[in-house]
């Protein structure tokens, strides 16, 4: 069974939100992988499982997908993983109850100083473990993207989980978008046109740069007009202040980012002079390829993915390099006999088209080789004997390992455990002998109970959870599983693991070991004050209703007494 996640689309289009090229990507693919052994699954962030979806009938849905039912099968994730840090949870969760695990790889920007948002850069790595750690295969977008993975996974000392490189097509079909638009700013070839989100990466800044350049050079009736279509992104408030400080370069540049359909974004690419991408970085470069397909020449800066998109179809500029990224406009699309050399050699190409279907195929034989790989070893995490470890958020790739199992949201206090909620609790012996792992917790005032394994645990808020492991090697699994039996008065009906602790029988007189005494203590002591003064106020109100009723019990008796005879 093939299970396809489509968590990240149906958020896109249930909330409103212009899609990235990688939500282009699974609406090309979906729909030719969904068929008689494949169900579309969303994540429920509610529950933190996966419910199987009737995609794209239906948005929602109501039945958890299962797994066991199918021990054959294949979660696939073709969106963006990464920015869902309960996705990656789930996906642990599943690829822990034997289901095989691919991810369609697109780039290594979060991690590379490429101007994006630095808060995507822990959940970003939190994504590259889960691939190294989880992943049978991983195809990736170009061969640039498998490459960068494997280098950084490399360097990391991390497992490389394989996968083929499959490039990309176009987005747009070149056919359905045949009509002409209903508008556009410029009449047809006296435009050059640059297509990605307005964000540092995309290098808006250099077209603005390059663009002032040539009409300083040619004059500006003698430039193309600009378009740059793409909404804002990160980081883009230079690009901005420039172009209201010039007033978009005395109109020369228009910008479009409150988003156009696919069938005025095909007429623009038809009717443009030519294209640009002067991207600092790419996965792939759809706007570079789309281009192509609908016999417009582009330049475009030569690095990463981008000669494979344009193969020796565009013209390429050192990175970054302002120059010649201007001599190559002026000498090969402002020059009237080039730019018609450029289109002729287009049209007259050989290449034949990469297809989704193609790609299709090519993720189809990855879910098949997933199929007969054995499943990664999981790596656990090695807990220092008298070491107290946060379960706070944000979560790290340690407790991304050390906690397995259908995670709802996390807190900054630590990690919430539901009422009947289970999950496992992985990590390895640094040293032989006996061994207790302390929980810390969190609940309401009163008892509250976890079961671990097949024993119950009673405590009382702040108090630790003390579970003797017995004896042991170093470096054997120590495996926990936990449940929620009883969160007692808790309203949101959870209880919270707020720290985990290992105790050796060999460090019983280190440093370490009084500070944890110590800070045990102060917990149980905390735990016992709050229930004193929750007591207190049950106490209290008991009273006052036994006041209230007693109040009540005299003025009936009262007025039965006063009351005139017959």
């Amino acid at each position: 069974m093939l299970w396809i996640d489509v968590t990240d689309l149906v958020e896109f289009t249930v909330s409103g939100s212009t899609v990235t090229g990688v939500q282009r990507v699974e609406e090309q693919l979906v729909p030719l992988l969904l068929g008689e052994n494949s169900r579309a699954v969303i994540l429920d962030r509610t529950r933190g499982e996966f419910l199987e979806i009737d995609f794209p009938n239906s948005m929602t849905g109501t039945t958890p997908a299962n797994f066991g039912d199918h021990p054959n099968s294949v979660l696939l994730c073709l969106g963006a993983t990464w920015i869902n840090d309960q996705l990656m949870a789930t996906v642990r969760a599943a690829v822990g109850q034997g289901v095989h695990f691919v991810d369609y790889f697109y780039d290594l920007t979060p991690v590379l100083d490429a101007g994006h948002a630095q808060h995507l850069r822990p959940l970003f790595e939190r994504y590259l473990a889960l691939l190294s750690d989880c992943a049978d295969r991983v195809p990736a977008i170009s061969q640039s993207s498998r490459n960068d993975l494997a280098n950084y996974l490399q360097t990391n000392q991390m497992r490389i989980p394989p996968g083929v490189a499959t490039t990309l097509p176009s987005g747009l079909d070149r056919i359905k978008h045949s009509e002409h638009a209903d508008s556009q700013e410029v009449n047809t070839g006296e435009y050059a046109l640059m297509v990605g989100t307005i964000e540092t990466r995309k290098n808006h800044l250099l077209a603005f740069n390059a663009w002032q350049e040539l009409i300083n050079t040619n004059g500006a009736e003698n430039v193309p007009t600009l378009i740059c279509v793409g909404k804002i992104g990160w980081n883009s408030e230079e690009f901005q202040e420039r172009l209201q400080a010039t007033n978009n370069l005395d109109g020369k540049i228009v910008l479009r980012s409150e988003g156009v359909t696919d069938s005025e974004l095909a007429e623009l690419y038809r009717n443009a002079a030519f294209t640009i991408y002067p991207s600092n970085y790419e996965g792939w470069g759809l706007p570079v390829s789309e281009a192509l397909m609908f016999g417009t020449p582009v330049v475009a800066a030569n690095n990463s993915s981008l000669p494979e998109a344009g193969g020796d179809l565009a013209c390429y500029f050192p990175t970054g390099d302002l120059i010649e990224f201007t001599n190559v406009l002026q000498r090969e699309m402002l020059d009237n006999r080039k730019l018609a050399q450029h289109k002729e050699r287009i049209t007259q190409s050989t290449l034949t088209p990469v297809t989704w279907t193609d790609i299709a195929t090519l993720i189809n034989q990855e879910v098949q080789s997933a199929l007969k790989q054995e499943q990664p070893q999981q790596i656990l995490p090695i807990l220092e004997n008298w070491k107290t470890y946060s379960l706070a958020s944000p979560h790290t790739v340690f407790t991304d390992r050390l906690i397995i199992g259908n995670q709802r949201p996390s807190q900054p206090w630590g990690f919430p455990l539901y009422t009947d909620q289970q999950v496992t609790i992985n990590f390895t012996r640094e040293i032989a002998g006996e061994l207790t792992v302390h929980l810390g917790t969190l609940c309401e005032p009163g008892i509250v109970t976890v079961q671990v394994d097949n024993t119950e645990h009673t405590f009382s808020r702040g108090e630790f959870v003390s579970i003797n492991i017995g004896q042991g090697a170093a470096g054997e699994t120590v495996r926990l599983s936990v449940r929620a039996t009883n969160v007692g008065p808790s309203d949101q009906g959870f209880i919270g693991l707020t720290s985990i602790t290992v105790e050796g029988e060999s460090a019983m007189a280190s440093e370490q070991y009084e500070n944890f005494a110590v800070t045990k203590l102060e917990a149980e002591n905390q735990a016992l004050r709050a229930d004193v003064v929750q007591l207190r106020s049950e106490l209290d109100d008991a009273r006052a209703e036994l006041d209230r009723k007693s109040q009540s019990l005299l003025s009936r008796a009262s007025r039965k007494l006063n009351r005139p005879s017959e």
